[in-house]
Protein backbone atom coordinates (compact mmCIF):
# COMPACT_ATOMS: atom_id res chain seq x y z
CA UNK A 1 0.00 0.00 0.00
CA UNK A 2 2.64 2.70 0.50
CA UNK A 3 4.43 1.66 -2.82
CA UNK A 4 1.18 2.24 -4.74
CA UNK A 5 0.14 5.42 -2.61
CA UNK A 6 3.97 6.55 -3.73
CA UNK A 7 3.04 6.12 -7.19
CA UNK A 8 -0.30 7.72 -7.42
CA UNK A 9 0.90 10.82 -5.51
CA UNK A 10 3.81 10.89 -7.86
CA UNK A 11 1.42 11.01 -10.83
CA UNK A 12 -1.25 13.01 -8.96
CA UNK A 13 2.18 15.52 -8.60
CA UNK A 14 2.90 15.47 -12.80
CA UNK A 15 -0.56 16.02 -13.68
CA UNK A 16 -2.15 19.31 -13.84
CA UNK A 17 -4.98 19.97 -11.20
CA UNK A 18 -7.91 21.62 -11.68
CA UNK A 19 -9.75 24.75 -10.27
CA UNK A 20 -12.46 24.51 -7.85
CA UNK A 21 -14.05 26.87 -5.24
CA UNK A 22 -14.20 25.75 -1.20
CA UNK A 23 -15.34 27.81 0.77
CA UNK A 24 -15.63 30.60 -1.15
CA UNK A 25 -12.17 30.76 -2.23
CA UNK A 26 -10.88 29.45 -5.40
CA UNK A 27 -8.36 26.92 -5.21
CA UNK A 28 -7.13 23.70 -7.28
CA UNK A 29 -7.19 19.94 -6.02
CA UNK A 30 -5.96 16.81 -7.97
CA UNK A 31 -8.33 15.03 -10.98
CA UNK A 32 -10.75 12.90 -9.16
CA UNK A 33 -9.56 9.80 -11.24
CA UNK A 34 -6.42 9.47 -8.90
CA UNK A 35 -8.48 9.52 -5.52
CA UNK A 36 -10.75 6.97 -7.57
CA UNK A 37 -8.31 4.48 -8.17
CA UNK A 38 -6.15 4.81 -4.76
CA UNK A 39 -10.05 3.86 -2.87
CA UNK A 40 -10.28 1.37 -5.60
CA UNK A 41 -6.95 -0.04 -4.79
CA UNK A 42 -7.72 -0.10 -1.07
CA UNK A 43 -11.35 -1.58 -1.38
CA UNK A 44 -10.49 -4.18 -3.24
CA UNK A 45 -7.30 -5.80 -0.90
CA UNK A 46 -10.28 -4.72 2.27
CA UNK A 47 -12.68 -6.47 0.55
CA UNK A 48 -10.83 -9.65 -0.79
CA UNK A 49 -9.68 -10.69 3.31
CA UNK A 50 -9.93 -13.79 5.29
CA UNK A 51 -7.75 -13.23 7.62
CA UNK A 52 -6.16 -10.30 9.15
CA UNK A 53 -6.50 -8.68 12.50
CA UNK A 54 -10.16 -9.48 13.63
CA UNK A 55 -11.52 -10.41 10.45
CA UNK A 56 -12.13 -13.54 11.67
CA UNK A 57 -14.57 -12.13 13.64
CA UNK A 58 -16.54 -10.50 11.47
CA UNK A 59 -16.61 -13.05 8.90
CA UNK A 60 -18.03 -15.74 11.25
CA UNK A 61 -20.54 -13.10 12.30
CA UNK A 62 -21.99 -12.56 9.01
CA UNK A 63 -21.97 -16.49 8.31
CA UNK A 64 -24.06 -17.16 11.50
CA UNK A 65 -27.02 -14.13 10.49
CA UNK A 66 -29.78 -15.90 9.67
CA UNK A 67 -31.50 -15.43 6.24
CA UNK A 68 -35.27 -14.76 7.03
CA UNK A 69 -37.04 -12.05 9.18
CA UNK A 70 -38.46 -14.59 11.66
CA UNK A 71 -35.02 -15.96 12.66
CA UNK A 72 -33.49 -12.73 12.47
CA UNK A 73 -35.72 -10.76 15.15
CA UNK A 74 -34.83 -13.96 17.24
CA UNK A 75 -31.04 -13.28 16.51
CA UNK A 76 -31.53 -10.02 17.36
CA UNK A 77 -32.23 -10.87 21.01
CA UNK A 78 -28.83 -12.30 21.64
CA UNK A 79 -27.18 -9.25 20.56
CA UNK A 80 -25.93 -6.25 23.18
CA UNK A 81 -24.92 -3.29 21.18
CA UNK A 82 -24.74 -2.40 17.65
CA UNK A 83 -28.02 -3.95 16.69
CA UNK A 84 -28.75 -1.42 13.62
CA UNK A 85 -25.30 -3.00 12.39
CA UNK A 86 -26.19 -6.35 12.63
CA UNK A 87 -29.67 -5.91 11.53
CA UNK A 88 -28.48 -4.16 8.24
CA UNK A 89 -26.04 -7.12 7.91
CA UNK A 90 -28.43 -9.62 8.38
CA UNK A 91 -30.68 -7.38 5.56
CA UNK A 92 -27.85 -7.34 3.33
CA UNK A 93 -27.20 -10.93 3.41
CA UNK A 94 -30.21 -11.60 2.50
CA UNK A 95 -31.38 -9.47 -0.21
CA UNK A 96 -27.87 -8.25 -1.86
CA UNK A 97 -25.46 -11.16 -1.07
CA UNK A 98 -24.61 -14.40 1.60
CA UNK A 99 -21.34 -14.04 -0.24
CA UNK A 100 -19.12 -12.42 2.84
CA UNK A 101 -16.25 -10.80 0.47
CA UNK A 102 -19.23 -8.84 -0.80
CA UNK A 103 -20.69 -7.75 2.28
CA UNK A 104 -16.89 -6.70 3.58
CA UNK A 105 -16.54 -4.69 -0.25
CA UNK A 106 -19.56 -2.75 0.60
CA UNK A 107 -18.20 -1.70 4.19
CA UNK A 108 -15.00 -0.84 2.84
CA UNK A 109 -16.54 1.45 0.29
CA UNK A 110 -19.24 3.20 2.56
CA UNK A 111 -16.25 3.61 5.01
CA UNK A 112 -14.07 5.07 2.24
CA UNK A 113 -16.50 6.77 0.38
CA UNK A 114 -17.31 9.32 3.00
CA UNK A 115 -13.93 9.60 4.65
CA UNK A 116 -12.22 10.37 0.94
CA UNK A 117 -15.18 12.31 0.38
CA UNK A 118 -14.21 15.24 2.98
CA UNK A 119 -10.30 14.70 2.41
CA UNK A 120 -10.35 14.92 -1.14
CA UNK A 121 -12.51 18.43 -0.79
CA UNK A 122 -10.31 20.00 2.09
CA UNK A 123 -7.14 18.75 1.11
CA UNK A 124 -4.78 21.07 -0.57
CA UNK A 125 -2.40 18.31 -0.92
CA UNK A 126 -4.02 15.40 -1.48
CA UNK A 127 -1.05 13.24 -2.03
CA UNK A 128 0.37 13.68 1.08
CA UNK A 129 -3.11 12.95 2.57
CA UNK A 130 -3.04 9.31 1.15
CA UNK A 131 0.18 8.79 2.15
CA UNK A 132 -0.46 10.01 5.57
CA UNK A 133 -3.87 7.66 5.51
CA UNK A 134 -1.08 4.84 4.88
CA UNK A 135 1.34 5.94 7.06
CA UNK A 136 0.13 6.53 10.13
CA UNK A 137 -1.98 3.02 10.28
CA UNK A 138 -5.29 4.91 9.66
CA UNK A 139 -6.11 2.06 7.27
CA UNK A 140 -5.69 -0.37 9.42
CA UNK A 141 -8.85 0.55 11.08
CA UNK A 142 -10.51 -0.74 7.71
CA UNK A 143 -9.51 -4.14 8.99
CA UNK A 144 -9.91 -4.27 12.71
CA UNK A 145 -12.60 -2.33 14.65
CA UNK A 146 -14.42 -2.26 11.40
CA UNK A 147 -18.03 -1.35 12.99
CA UNK A 148 -16.30 1.52 14.50
CA UNK A 149 -14.64 3.24 11.79
CA UNK A 150 -17.84 2.79 9.45
CA UNK A 151 -19.15 5.59 12.02
CA UNK A 152 -16.28 7.65 12.40
CA UNK A 153 -15.71 7.51 8.29
CA UNK A 154 -19.84 8.61 7.76
CA UNK A 155 -19.77 11.55 10.87
CA UNK A 156 -16.51 12.37 9.20
CA UNK A 157 -18.23 12.71 5.46
CA UNK A 158 -21.05 15.07 6.97
CA UNK A 159 -18.33 17.24 8.88
CA UNK A 160 -19.98 19.60 6.28
CA UNK A 161 -23.03 19.66 8.73
CA UNK A 162 -20.41 21.05 11.33
CA UNK A 163 -19.06 24.06 9.48
CA UNK A 164 -22.49 25.20 7.79
CA UNK A 165 -24.18 25.32 11.46
CA UNK A 166 -26.25 22.61 10.66
CA UNK A 167 -25.35 20.60 14.46
CA UNK A 168 -28.37 19.83 15.49
CA UNK A 169 -29.06 17.44 12.05
CA UNK A 170 -25.12 16.18 12.80
CA UNK A 171 -26.24 14.97 16.34
CA UNK A 172 -29.60 13.49 14.81
CA UNK A 173 -27.15 11.16 12.69
CA UNK A 174 -24.51 11.05 15.71
CA UNK A 175 -27.42 9.37 17.72
CA UNK A 176 -28.37 7.39 15.02
CA UNK A 177 -25.09 5.98 14.67
CA UNK A 178 -24.71 5.10 18.07
CA UNK A 179 -27.20 2.17 17.06
CA UNK A 180 -24.24 0.80 15.18
CA UNK A 181 -21.47 1.49 17.59
CA UNK A 182 -22.21 3.36 21.32
CA UNK A 183 -18.55 5.26 21.12
CA UNK A 184 -20.53 8.05 18.75
CA UNK A 185 -22.78 9.09 21.25
CA UNK A 186 -19.78 10.73 23.37
CA UNK A 187 -19.44 13.13 20.11
CA UNK A 188 -22.74 14.73 20.96
CA UNK A 189 -21.34 16.73 23.67
CA UNK A 190 -17.50 17.86 21.39
CA UNK A 191 -20.05 18.94 18.89
CA UNK A 192 -22.25 20.94 20.91
CA UNK A 193 -19.49 22.94 21.92
CA UNK A 194 -16.51 22.52 18.71
CA UNK A 195 -15.95 25.95 17.59
CA UNK A 196 -15.79 26.61 13.37
CA UNK A 197 -15.09 30.40 14.01
CA UNK A 198 -12.39 30.20 16.34
CA UNK A 199 -9.47 28.28 17.42
CA UNK A 200 -8.52 26.88 20.81
CA UNK A 201 -11.59 28.50 22.91
CA UNK A 202 -12.11 28.16 26.48
CA UNK A 203 -15.76 27.08 26.10
CA UNK A 204 -14.52 24.20 23.84
CA UNK A 205 -11.44 23.65 25.95
CA UNK A 206 -13.60 23.52 29.41
CA UNK A 207 -15.89 20.87 27.84
CA UNK A 208 -12.94 18.45 26.31
CA UNK A 209 -11.71 18.28 29.44
CA UNK A 210 -15.20 17.37 30.92
CA UNK A 211 -15.49 14.82 28.29
CA UNK A 212 -11.92 13.33 28.40
CA UNK A 213 -12.70 12.75 32.07
CA UNK A 214 -16.28 11.34 31.48
CA UNK A 215 -14.97 8.65 29.42
CA UNK A 216 -12.15 7.89 31.54
CA UNK A 217 -14.42 6.56 34.14
CA UNK A 218 -17.03 5.70 31.60
CA UNK A 219 -15.64 1.62 32.00
CA UNK A 220 -16.62 1.80 35.68
CA UNK A 221 -20.01 3.91 35.33
CA UNK A 222 -21.03 2.87 32.06
CA UNK A 223 -21.36 -0.54 31.61
CA UNK A 224 -23.90 -0.51 28.22
CA UNK A 225 -20.82 1.13 26.67
CA UNK A 226 -18.42 -1.46 27.28
CA UNK A 227 -18.29 -3.39 24.53
CA UNK A 228 -16.37 -6.35 25.35
CA UNK A 229 -16.59 -8.58 22.72
CA UNK A 230 -14.80 -6.20 20.06
CA UNK A 231 -13.06 -4.34 22.63
CA UNK A 232 -11.16 -7.55 23.65
CA UNK A 233 -10.49 -8.57 20.08
CA UNK A 234 -8.95 -4.90 19.52
CA UNK A 235 -6.67 -5.05 22.63
CA UNK A 236 -5.65 -8.09 21.65
CA UNK A 237 -4.73 -8.23 17.93
CA UNK A 238 -3.13 -4.40 18.14
CA UNK A 239 -1.03 -5.14 20.57
CA UNK A 240 -1.71 -1.65 22.27
CA UNK A 241 0.88 -0.99 24.97
CA UNK A 242 2.25 2.58 26.34
CA UNK A 243 4.93 2.77 23.17
CA UNK A 244 2.33 2.92 20.74
CA UNK A 245 0.15 5.35 22.83
CA UNK A 246 2.73 8.14 22.83
CA UNK A 247 4.05 7.55 19.33
CA UNK A 248 0.22 8.43 18.89
CA UNK A 249 0.26 11.23 21.03
CA UNK A 250 3.63 12.36 19.26
CA UNK A 251 2.07 12.44 15.63
CA UNK A 252 -1.28 14.29 16.46
CA UNK A 253 0.47 16.80 18.38
CA UNK A 254 3.02 17.44 15.51
CA UNK A 255 -0.03 19.78 13.77
CA UNK A 256 -1.09 21.70 16.89
CA UNK A 257 2.39 22.63 18.02
CA UNK A 258 2.98 23.73 14.71
CA UNK A 259 -0.55 25.85 15.27
CA UNK A 260 0.53 27.37 18.51
CA UNK A 261 3.88 28.38 16.78
CA UNK A 262 1.92 30.40 14.27
CA UNK A 263 -0.93 30.74 16.07
CA UNK A 264 -1.54 35.02 15.02
CA UNK A 265 -0.90 33.86 11.86
CA UNK A 266 -3.16 30.77 11.48
CA UNK A 267 -6.26 32.82 13.14
CA UNK A 268 -6.02 34.72 10.50
CA UNK A 269 -5.71 33.19 7.82
CA UNK A 270 -7.32 29.59 8.12
CA UNK A 271 -11.07 28.89 6.77
CA UNK A 272 -13.90 27.18 8.81
CA UNK A 273 -12.57 23.60 7.74
CA UNK A 274 -9.29 24.07 9.45
CA UNK A 275 -10.20 25.66 12.37
CA UNK A 276 -12.55 22.95 12.67
CA UNK A 277 -9.67 20.01 11.90
CA UNK A 278 -7.43 21.98 14.75
CA UNK A 279 -9.83 21.71 17.22
CA UNK A 280 -10.77 18.15 16.41
CA UNK A 281 -6.99 17.24 16.27
CA UNK A 282 -6.97 19.01 19.54
CA UNK A 283 -9.39 16.82 21.42
CA UNK A 284 -8.37 13.77 19.76
CA UNK A 285 -4.41 14.79 21.76
CA UNK A 286 -6.55 14.89 24.93
CA UNK A 287 -7.86 11.52 24.01
CA UNK A 288 -4.55 10.04 23.58
CA UNK A 289 -2.83 11.38 26.31
CA UNK A 290 -5.88 9.96 28.88
CA UNK A 291 -5.16 6.24 26.48
CA UNK A 292 -1.56 6.96 27.51
CA UNK A 293 -1.90 6.48 31.12
CA UNK A 294 -4.63 4.42 31.69
CA UNK A 295 -5.92 0.82 30.02
CA UNK A 296 -9.35 1.56 29.48
CA UNK A 297 -9.58 0.53 26.29
CA UNK A 298 -13.04 2.74 25.32
CA UNK A 299 -10.45 5.99 25.90
CA UNK A 300 -8.29 4.27 23.46
CA UNK A 301 -10.68 3.90 21.00
CA UNK A 302 -12.08 7.60 21.01
CA UNK A 303 -9.22 9.29 19.48
CA UNK A 304 -9.69 8.06 15.65
CA UNK A 305 -13.42 10.16 16.02
CA UNK A 306 -11.09 12.94 15.48
CA UNK A 307 -7.28 12.36 14.17
CA UNK A 308 -8.82 11.73 11.28
CA UNK A 309 -8.84 15.67 10.43
CA UNK A 310 -5.55 15.63 10.75
CA UNK A 311 -5.39 13.68 7.31
CA UNK A 312 -6.09 17.48 5.83
CA UNK A 313 -4.66 19.53 8.20
CA UNK A 314 -1.40 18.39 8.34
CA UNK A 315 -0.74 19.37 4.93
CA UNK A 316 -2.77 22.86 5.27
CA UNK A 317 -0.22 23.41 7.67
CA UNK A 318 3.03 22.52 6.23
CA UNK A 319 1.36 25.19 2.97
CA UNK A 320 0.71 27.81 5.28
CA UNK A 321 2.78 27.97 8.17
CA UNK A 322 6.39 27.60 6.32
CA UNK A 323 7.87 29.90 3.68
CA UNK A 324 8.50 28.48 0.06
CA UNK A 325 11.73 27.35 0.69
CA UNK A 326 11.37 25.77 4.17
CA UNK A 327 8.13 24.04 3.43
CA UNK A 328 9.66 22.16 0.99
CA UNK A 329 12.16 20.50 3.62
CA UNK A 330 9.37 20.21 5.59
CA UNK A 331 7.38 18.00 3.36
CA UNK A 332 10.15 15.86 2.98
CA UNK A 333 11.40 15.64 6.68
CA UNK A 334 7.19 14.92 7.19
CA UNK A 335 7.49 12.20 4.65
CA UNK A 336 10.73 10.43 5.70
CA UNK A 337 9.34 10.79 9.51
CA UNK A 338 6.02 9.48 9.01
CA UNK A 339 7.49 6.61 7.03
CA UNK A 340 9.48 5.47 10.23
CA UNK A 341 6.89 5.39 12.19
CA UNK A 342 4.69 3.31 9.59
CA UNK A 343 7.79 0.89 9.86
CA UNK A 344 8.01 1.21 13.89
CA UNK A 345 4.26 0.63 13.92
CA UNK A 346 3.58 -2.04 11.58
CA UNK A 347 7.42 -4.55 12.35
CA UNK A 348 8.30 -3.69 15.50
CA UNK A 349 5.07 -3.03 17.56
CA UNK A 350 2.67 -4.96 15.94
CA UNK A 351 5.31 -7.42 14.57
CA UNK A 352 3.71 -7.47 10.79
CA UNK A 353 -0.09 -7.97 9.79
CA UNK A 354 -0.70 -11.24 8.58
CA UNK A 355 -2.93 -10.77 5.50
CA UNK A 356 -4.59 -14.00 4.26
CA UNK A 357 -6.73 -13.65 1.10
CA UNK A 358 -7.92 -17.23 -0.22
CA UNK A 359 -9.80 -15.37 -3.26
CA UNK A 360 -6.55 -13.67 -4.32
CA UNK A 361 -4.54 -16.52 -3.20
CA UNK A 362 -2.31 -14.19 -1.49
CA UNK A 363 -0.34 -14.61 2.26
CA UNK A 364 1.95 -12.27 3.55
CA UNK A 365 2.98 -9.94 6.36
Amino acid sequence: MMIVSGVIGLLCYGMPSKKVIVEGQETTRVRIGFVVVFVAYIVFFIGFRDRVLDTGTYINSFKSMPTDFTELFIYLEAIDNGKVFYFLSAVFKMFISDNYYAWLFFLALVSCGCLFRTLYKYSVDFPLTAYLFIANATFTWLLNGTRQFLVVCVLFGFADWIIEGKKIRYILLTLVLSTIHSSAIFMVVIVLFISVNDIFTKKMLFFVAVTVIGTYYSDQVFDFLSESSESLNYADTMGVDGGASILHLIIASVPIVIVLLNYRNVKRIAPQSIKLAINMNLVGICFYFAATFTNGVLVGRMPIYFTVYGLYLLPWVIRNCFTKRSRKVVWVLCAISYFICFYYQMCIAWDGLMYVSKFLKLEFL
